[in-house]
């Protein structure tokens, strides 16, 4: 087993490689890393990636000429807001900037922005429609902010198997932070994902995964303070303009962990009420939702696979 970690899209990136093959191991594990450093700089809404640097075109309302990929990013958010009713929302890059929560290297807001500011950020983005990607040259309708935080780390997870594949990698698991992708197997078991529990240290399951699956986790303990109104964090709701409400964290199982990732927020938007309803349109047979007064909510596919452990 090799195995190595890296600092990378705010969180710590850890890599384990089942082979004897160490120098192989060793090479491929640098072209992972390599290639996250490419991806947190251009994946960023800020900054001077390529999205930051786009979405200071995309807030004077200028067409914008995207790379390949990040065209096929933005494509499927595109594409996930429309499954999810728009609850899905990669426009919430002007209402992550009002709340403070841009800054993954910096400390978090003291308070949450002004109402007034709130209130102009929500009514531009119901009025304006989604922009167009014609080809890579996306065309807005008006001045907006993309924010791709919600598909970003599942699109990575799915780029860095690919990576260590084709490094001739054949069993591996890619944790970046909560999130985690498998690959093949480790030795003659399966991968194990445990299910976080989103008000404590320990899990409140765990999953063994198939070869190609990731797990994606969403939830309101990452990035947040307290106030007297409430937890205040990263995850917010396009309708409202605040920090989800209702929902502790969700975690989900999918063959695509881009869609996944997108699924994990949206369940935290909708909350306990269209669990169903969402994962049904997501297409995520495997999702399990923890309110916050600690309700869990399975679906069945979830239920049976961790009574499988």
């Amino acid at each position: 087993m090799v195995e190595r970690s890296f600092v990378a899209f705010g969180t710590i990136v850890t890599v384990q490689i089942c082979t004897d093959a160490t120098e192989r191991a060793n090479t491929a594990a640098g072209k992972l890393e390599a290639l996250y450093r490419v991806l947190e700089r251009d994946w960023r809404a800020f900054g001077p990636g390529e999205l930051g640097q786009a979405n200071e075109q995309l807030a004077r309302a200028e067409p914008v000429q995207l790379s390949p990929a990040l065209a096929a990013l933005v494509r499927q958010a595109f594409a996930l807001h429309g499954k999810s009713g728009g609850l899905f929302e990669p426009r919430v890059g002007e209402l992550v900037r009002l709340w403070g929560f841009q800054d993954l290297a910096g400390g978090l807001p003291s308070a949450p922005p002004p109402e007034e500011s709130l209130a102009q950020a929500r009514r531009d983005l119901a009025a304006a429609a989604l922009p167009v990607l014609e080809g890579d040259v996306l065309r807005p309708t008006a001045a907006l902010r993309l924010e791709l935080a919600g598909i970003a780390k599942g699109a990575a997870l799915a780029a860095g198997a690919k990576t260590l594949e084709s490094a001739g990698i054949r069993h591996a698991l890619i944790a970046i932070g909560g999130d985690i992708i498998a690959i093949g197997s480790r030795g003659d078991r399966a991968w194990v994902a445990g299910l976080r529990d989103p008000r404590g240290p320990g899990v409140l399951g765990r999953v063994a995964l198939r070869p190609g699956e990731a797990a994606l986790s969403s939830g309101d303990y990452e990035r947040h303070y307290d106030t007297a109104a409430g937890r205040m964090h990263h995850i917010l709701d396009p309708r409202s303009g605040r920090p989800t409400r209702g929902v502790a964290g969700v975690t989900v199982l999918s063959l695509d962990p881009a869609a996944g990732n997108a699924a994990a927020v949206t369940l935290m938007v909708g909350g306990p009420g269209a669990f169903e309803s969402l994962t049904t349109a997501l297409g995520m047979e495997f999702a399990m939702l923890v309110t916050a007064d600690g309700e869990r909510l399975l679906t069945a596919g979830m239920r049976a696979r961790l009574g499988q452990t």
